[in-house]
């Protein structure tokens, strides 16, 4: 009996473990400056959230992150201006439990508002209550040895004495043989499709630009609050680094600069919008050219400053916007594992089996979909005249359905308008709607089957708005949708083979051949392992147009 030796390779991969999560909370008390006037009507309050730190440990993981909070008001008393803002960055801090979690795990975690609440306990103080959702991604760096191929050990046969002659000489004058391999076995493997040399590289981009306003506008008083949006378009792996491209959407509330002598109520909220591109060159040791390229966009900070132009007016707004990145990077390798095997030329092999559910990347999909909406205000609000900024406050996907050779995903995006009005007492109204929305990707080869996974990530990647009256304001997006399939099939594959060399055969007689008719659940492998042949063989001695479908009854000839 001969050890058939087993070709193997090795393959980094990455497991997903759990996903959990978690919640934290943030109740605290916002005070006025002195250098700000009184509150007297909360307009409008709110807030983004990102994570700054993940730590995995045993069994459990600790996340840190910030929440940046913006209230705009209405001044109490005779001031300029006829909104007034402030601002708030926290600290937050969350302990996810999940067993079997090591310090050796890849975490990773995102944060969203989950609430927003405000409380104006008096002109000098609000009381601002925050909550916000954790998920936490837990994954093991794992090595995934898989059997391709087989091959006999080498081994230099005695030959005889009179044959000794007719063997080639070596430059030494020894005689030479070269080794005889079987070349009779047959290999059946399981194609796989997995992410290999995984990894993930996170950090930060700083986006620096400045917009000039219409000199037919009046000049530029005090800055509100600022908002900004990370528009994507370009994302290549190359040698250590990732290549990022793509623009920041940045929108600017602002008020009017007072004329000398005029009062606050001849000031007037406007927004500047504009676009500041980006090309960044992304740190990431571990990136190969050509990897697999996903990117993840956070913003954090947002900083802006008015300045003058050339023209010594105050009509320049600067921006500096950091943003947090994730890039993540894999290659996708496609080997095919020895599932099974025997051996026409006579003998028989004896595989020895294991089992494995390594995740393989199953399709990956992207879609552009238009959605519209419309806010409306409430009863008690006054006409909308205007509307300043329009901005997603956040996505979702709420449910995932994979059936029929189909995924179904249904996701919701939330959408926030600031509003202009005559009524001094209301000069900004906030419009809020969460609008659902769906899709249907088809599976191409149709239904998995087996257990199978989806990651699934939705985006808006163009807003606009119409004023279709003094009630309603319509919101028109397009929103991105990305889909990842991961199948988790259990696979058999062959840790071993064992060889018995066959009883001697006496030789002689004529060829023969066997007619044989195709049962339910027959392959061409199956009936070619029966009797000792090769699918190729069959094929050919059958004329078999299609190997891959068989009709139960057909007739395939084999040779005996």
């Amino acid at each position: 009996m001969a050890e058939i030796k087993l070709k193997t390779e090795k393959y980094d991969i990455c497991r997903t473990v759990a996903m959990k999560f978690g919640r934290a909370v943030i109740d605290e008390p916002l005070i006025v400056p002195d250098v700000k006037p009184d509150i007297k009507k909360i307009l409008d309050v709110s807030a983004r959230a990102y994570v700054t730190d993940v730590t995995p440990g045993q069994d459990k993981a600790h996340v840190e992150g910030t929440v940046k909070a913006s209230l705009l008001y209405l001044p109490d008393g005779d001031v300029i201006g006829t909104v007034k803002s402030l601002e708030m960055s926290r600290d937050f801090s969350v302990t996810v439990d999940s067993k079997g979690m090591t310090p050796d795990d890849r975490v990773s975690a995102e944060a969203e508002i989950d609430s927003l609440d405000s409380t104006l306990i008096n002109s000098r103080k609000v009381n601002i209550r925050i909550g916000v959702n954790v998920g936490v991604k837990i994954c093991r760096q794992e090595c995934l040895e898989l059997p391709v191929g087989a091959e006999e050990e080498e081994k230099a046969p005695e030959p005889p004495l009179a044959d000794l002659l007719s063997l080639r000489r070596g430059k030494s004058g020894q005689s030479e043989c070269p080794p005889q391999k079987n070349t009779d076995i047959q290999l059946k493997k399981t194609p796989l499709r997995i992410a290999d040399k995984q990894f993930t590289s996170d950090g930060s981009i700083i986006v620096r630009g400045k917009h000039e306003i219409s000199g037919k506008l009046p000049q530029i008083g005090e800055v509100l609050c600022a908002n900004a949006s990370v528009e994507p378009e370009r994302a290549v792996m190359a040698d250590g680094c990732a290549e990022l491209g793509g623009s920041v959407k940045v929108s600017v509330l602002y008020e009017d600069e007072a004329e000398p002598g005029e009062n606050g109520g001849n000031t007037r909220v406007r927004t500047a919008e504009f676009s500041i591109p980006y090309n960044e060159s992304f740190d990431a040791p571990k990136a190969i050219e050509d990897m697999e390229c996903d990117v993840e966009y956070n913003v954090r900070e947002i900083y802006t400053e008015v300045m003058d132009n050339m023209d010594g007016e105050r009509r320049e707004i600067g921006a500096e916007i950091v943003i947090g990145v994730v890039v993540s990077g894999y290659i996708i390798s496609e080997p095919g594992a020895v599932s099974d095997g025997y051996c026409t030329g006579g003998g028989e092999l004896v595989p020895e089996f294991s089992e494995t559910a390594p995740e393989q990347i199953a399709e990956t999909m992207t879609a552009q979909i238009s959605h519209k909406c419309a806010l409306k205000r409430k009863p008690a609000d006054a006409e909308i005249t205007g509307v300043c900024s329009m901005t997603v406050t956040g996505t979702s996907v709420d449910d995932i359905d994979i059936s029929d050779g189909t995924v179904k995903i249904k996701g919701s995006a939330a959408i926030k308008a600031l509003c202009l009005s005559n009524d001094e007492n209301q000069p900004l109204l906030a419009l809020e709607t969460k609008t659902p929305f769906e899709h249907s990707f088809e599976i191409s080869g149709g239904a998995l089957g087996g257990r199978a996974a989806c990651d699934a990530k939705v985006f808006v990647n163009h807003l606009s708005y119409n004023i279709t009256g003094p009630d309603t304001v319509e919101a028109r997006m397009i929103i991105g949708i990305s889909v990842k399939l991961i199948k988790n099939d259990r696979i058999k594959i062959v840790t071993s083979f064992e060889h018995i060399e066959p009883e001697k055969d006496q030789g002689g007689g004529m060829q023969s051949y066997i007619i044989y008719f195709v049962q339910p659940g027959d392959t061409l492998w199956n009936i070619a392992k029966r009797y000792k042949t090769t699918v190729d063989d069959i094929v050919a001695a059958s004329g078999i147009t299609n190997p891959d479908k068989l009709r139960v009854g057909q007739k395939i000839r084999l040779k005996a």
